[in-house]
């Protein structure tokens, strides 16, 4: 094991999630000694049934050691998170939903924003996220506790060129909306009834004018404050929200 095949997580419910999900092998856990049994046990449990080696580390070292991170007395060390190239990603999507909904994302380099909205999109029902190689966060620790678990569950596919990447996905089938402040739709007023793509941009630039290009429909969430936006994550909580509403309202 080295610094090129592990991955840390940090804090109680991450790193549960990551051992439920049992996507990655996870190479030992390392408790706080003196933590709370009763919030410990089901994850000291589920180690143990997976024969993952547990580490008890004296508080004062425990916290010289990890102090700078939200780590609640319990890090996991695991190999790093699976992803699958494109193809896979559509094929999985298509075996789950006859109207698979993904989204990808273009130049959030914010891990906190990021992990949040990876956790939006495993809660409200996407089936996949995509990501540009160059113009992103890569999937961290902060990622990882921000999503609070919800990346153990996502699919996820880097792609080396995101506009290829939607032509990829275009010709698998997927319609292309790219979500901007002028969009030309309003998404409560959009169908959401093929196979989609909801295309998220960075907080400073958007969407960058060739992928716009690419994108088969804009579309913007309504707004009535002084301020007039959304940060990325929220944007996309609300657009996934209203996916599912409409697949709710349909059933």
């Amino acid at each position: 094991m080295n610094s090129f095949d592990s991955s840390t997580v940090f804090g109680l419910n991450p790193v549960f999630e990551a051992l439920k999900a049992q996507k990655r092998r996870c190479y030992k856990l390392i408790i706080e000694q003196g933590k709370s049994q009763p919030r410990l046990n089901p994850l000291i449990e589920l180690a143990r049934e997976s024969k993952v080696p547990i580490e008890t580390i004296h508080k004062t070292a425990f916290q010289k050691k990890y102090r700078a991170n939200n780590h609640q007395g319990v890090v996991g060390v695991f190999a790093v998170i699976p992803t699958l190239e494109l193809k896979e990603l559509i094929e999985q999507s298509f075996q789950k939903t006859r109207l698979p909904i993904l989204v990808a994302l273009d130049s959030i380099q914010d891990p906190q924003n990021l992990g949040a909205i990876i956790r939006s999109a495993e809660t409200l029902g996407i089936q996949g996220m995509i990501l540009p190689k160059n113009r992103s966060s890569p999937l961290n620790e902060t990622v990882a506790k921000c999503s609070s678990g919800a990346i153990e569950h996502l699919p996820i596919s880097w792609v080396t060129n995101l506009t290829r990447g939607i032509e990829e996905l275009k010709e698998a089938g997927f319609w292309i909306a790219g979500v901007l402040p002028d969009g030309d739709t309003q998404c409560h007023q959009f169908k959401f009834d093929t196979p989609m793509v909801l295309v998220i941009g960075g907080e400073e630039k958007g969407i960058r004018p060739l992928l716009k290009k690419s994108c088969d429909v804009t579309l913007k969430i309504p707004m009535e404050g002084a301020l007039g936006s959304l940060n990325a994550s929220a944007a996309a909580a609300v657009l996934f929200y209203e996916t599912l509403r409409q697949k709710n309202s349909k059933d």
